[in-house]
């Protein structure tokens, strides 16, 4: 399993190249452009890969999965926290999100 959080095509690419035949993608990330389904990263069709995405329908599910694997430490994601924010800050925080100023790659906003 890969997870692609980002958004970025290069990141999904990557994330299909490192599965293991009958893995599967996890694409969190929320996307600005066209994203495409390369043929190479795609194993030429045999690799017999799935792509999970979008937040809705099934995304609580998804969501409530991966916190679990947070929860279990199987899975770390303060290495992608790149920011931190308080919940009066939102506006700054999206603002620098979605002109990805800054080095951002992921946020952390506190109540």
């Amino acid at each position: 399993m890969a997870i692609e959080a980002l958004g970025l095509q290069e990141t999904f690419e990557n994330g299909l190249r490192c599965l293991r035949p009958g893995g599967t993608l996890s694409s969190l990330g929320v996307y600005s452009g066209k994203l495409q389904v390369p043929y190479d990263a795609f194993a030429a069709g045999i690799g017999d890969y799935k792509i999970v995405t979008t937040l809705c329908p099934g995304g609580k599910e998804r969501m409530r999965r991966l916190m679990a694997m947070v929860q279990s430490k199987r899975f770390d994601p303060t290495p992608l926290l790149t920011h931190r924010f308080s919940l009066s800050q939102i506006v700054e925080a999206y603002d620098l999100f979605g002109s990805r100023r800054d080095g951002v790659l992921k946020m952390a906003i506190k109540p």
